[in-house]
């Protein structure tokens, strides 16, 4: 298979918009690892085509872990797997590479009601993405939670306009957060209780929505601090993750393959 997949062209019709540094491409799945950290399980749940999927499933087969313990023994282990996959043009036609990737456990909601659309942004057509933190304890109660990240995809918004809506779209996601319940947590992986979880929130309207699936381009602003954990455990990668979907960041499934940058 020729790496530059030439064949690429016939993925999606967006030539034009290959002349930018790269088209990105969110692919969500599931892995599952056996006590020696090889994988042994390992699903996509994103459409692609035959040829991108066959590359995709080669290399993800031949990635290793750390071994995930518990009670001090190495032990079977699933989680959810999030790639970005980037495509650059070359002179052949295009490259496909690893961009990011990530993986999340399984800390599932009971109860996430949306938050309200903020009627002022509502009324002038005003849409944005937030990424909130929240602290949820071993009962699965929220016991805290931050707006971390505001991003405004697919268009380009100035900065005073993202400093006068921003702050609405945030207080709204942040209401709601502290409403929602989760699961209790498993004692093995979460021997300390509380979980970190990023969960992302939209706010669309029904006009000019864009899509959510395929390639496309996209933009975020600066990520804020989380303010009750400690610097060392602050950095996360939301790339990919979909409304509803939730990021644990004590997750321990850890790749040790180095995968980013590589070609596919």
């Amino acid at each position: 298979m020729n790496r530059a997949w030439g064949l690429a062209l016939c993925l999606l019709a967006m030539n034009a918009l290959a002349q930018d540094a790269g088209l990105r491409l969110p692919v969500n799945g599931e892995i599952g690892v056996d006590p020696t950290g090889a994988v042994f399980d390992y699903r996509i749940d994103t459409e692609l085509t035959p040829a991108v999927k066959a590359l995709v499933e080669r290399s993800v087969r031949q990635w290793k872990f750390e071994p995930v313990m518990r009670d001090g023994r190495a032990t079977h282990a699933k989680a959810r797997l999030h790639l970005t996959l980037i495509a650059r043009q070359v002179d052949e036609g295009f490259r496909l590479q690893v961009e990011h990737v990530r993986f999340s456990g399984y800390r599932d909601a009971i109860s996430m009601k949306p938050p309200r659309y903020p009627k002022q942004a509502a009324i002038n057509g005003v849409g944005g993405d937030v990424l909130v933190a929240i602290r949820v304890d071993a009962s699965g109660k929220v016991t805290d939670a931050v707006a971390v990240q505001t991003s405004w995809p697919y268009k380009k918004v100035a900065a005073k306009a993202a400093e006068k809506w921003g702050p609405m779209l945030e207080t709204a996601s942040v209401e709601a957060a502290r409403n929602w319940t989760f699961e209790p947590a498993d004692a093995a992986p979460h021997a300390e209780g509380d979980t970190t979880l990023i969960v992302p929130i939209s706010y669309r309207m029904n006009v000019d929505r864009p899509p959510r699936e395929g390639w496309h381009y996209e933009s975020a602003g600066p990520a804020r601090t989380i303010p009750w954990l400690d610097p060392s455990r602050q950095a996360f990668d939301a790339s990919g993750l979909k409304e509803g979907e939730v990021l644990a960041l004590d997750y321990s499934m850890k790749l040790k393959t180095p995968v980013i940058g590589s070609s596919l």
